[in-house]
């Protein structure tokens, strides 16, 4: 099969959504299939490269607004390239998608909807993001089908819920992590955290619910790992590090962006992974699966999506959305009784797993591609 992957930033540019379609091309290529990826040269990259066997195009770009990029080779890339493959697979959300699949080969689009755009309110903001919705519904509507990370969330969406006719869950490719034993220096009790420094993710709170839990406990600690230098749209760390001088909040540790041969010993260094996010645009978090598939109990904000995956395995709880005091209640119940809230690695892999995933995907792929002809 030859597919065609659409989506905005690829790697070496590393958030959910971008590793997400990194490790479903990876693995789409393993299993034969002919794979290429259609991004945006946001960075000065290479304009073609083979990675780990998935062929990656990167159209020049005009500029940056916001967290997005403009680019109109994107544009006519992604609608000339349509007629060489079987399955052309778009990422959303994408402002360029209701124009590539408005004058694309419409028997071929799969999209898949990774979460709806939120931005700070604002004139210029709230332009995009009405256009954002427009063109992305347009998209939608131009897909053969419409994937959902959790159809909790594809229900709730502010679009994707037009679209349930042709909805599919499929979740999204996991890491395949496995605990390792981690010495430590000290005796603190790691709390941590594992994303992009942005507002969205609610870090914030989590520093005030850090404050909460060291008032009731001397022996914690809260570790952040993410990068907060190369993030579209500006990183939020100067604010954060006001923020815990102001409110003089000790023991907190910056990571930075963490190697991937080193997230194993990350997650097995702690005793709770937070995913504190405050808006839609987190609308799975395969970082809680991840800190999971290393023994770590989890806690997550109550979002569409984010809060199934405690749901179904158990491994932790779910707090408040933007609530310190409910977030620091939740650290405080895993922290005093974690056994309560552990799994085992293969319970949590029999129900997230790349495998699974893939195959979803590449059952749908072939039913477009069958019906196609």
């Amino acid at each position: 099969m030859k597919i065609l992957l659409v989506v905005n930033y690829y790697y070496p540019y590393i958030s959910g959504l971008s590793e997400v379609v990194r490790l479903l091309a990876e693995d789409f290529a393993k299993q034969g299939h002919e794979v290429t990826v259609l991004c945006s040269n946001h960075d000065k990259l290479p304009a073609e490269e083979v990675i780990n066997g998935v062929n990656v195009l990167r159209a020049p770009i005009i500029c940056k607004i916001s967290k997005g990029t403009v680019s109109l080779a994107f544009i006519r890339k992604a609608i000339k390239m349509q007629k060489d493959y079987d399955v052309v697979n778009l990422h959303l959300p994408m402002l360029e998608a209701g124009i590539i699949s408005a004058l694309g080969d419409k028997k071929k689009i799969v999209s898949m909807y990774h979460c709806d755009i939120d931005l700070a309110p604002g004139l210029i903001n709230n332009m995009i993001k009405g256009i954002m919705l427009k063109m992305n519904t347009w998209g939608l509507k131009n897909s053969r089908k419409v994937l959902v990370t959790t159809v909790d969330y594809g229900k709730h969406s502010k679009i994707a819920y037009k679209f349930e006719d042709k909805m599919v869950e499929v979740h999204t490719p996991i890491k395949e992590y496995h605990r390792v034993e981690v010495e430590r220096a000290d005796q603190f009790k790691r709390i941590g955290f594992c994303g992009r420094i942005v507002s969205e993710k609610g870090i914030d709170v989590l520093l005030q619910a850090y404050k909460l839990v060291a008032e009731q406990r001397d022996d914690v600690k809260l570790v952040i790992g993410g990068d907060y230098q190369n993030i579209a749209g500006g990183s939020i760390f100067p604010q954060l590090q006001a923020l815990i001088e102001t409110e003089n909040i000790k023991n907190v540790e910056f990571l930075g962006k963490i190697p991937e041969e080193k997230m194993a010993e990350f997650y097995s260094s702690l005793d709770v992974f937070c995913l504190p996010s405050i808006n839609p645009l987190e609308a799975f978090g395969m970082v809680q699966i991840e800190a999971m598939l290393c023994g770590v109990p989890v806690v997550a904000s109550d979002l569409y999506g984010v809060r199934t995956i405690v749901g179904n395995t158990g491994m932790g709880l779910v707090c408040k959305k933007g609530d310190a005091q409910s977030l620091a209640d939740c650290i405080m119940k895993i922290l005093d009784d974690p056994e309560k809230y552990t799994k085992s690695h293969q319970e949590i892999h029999d129900l997230y797993s790349t495998e699974w995933c893939v195959n979803a995907y590449l059952k749908c792929f072939k039913e477009v591609m069958d019906h196609a002809q």
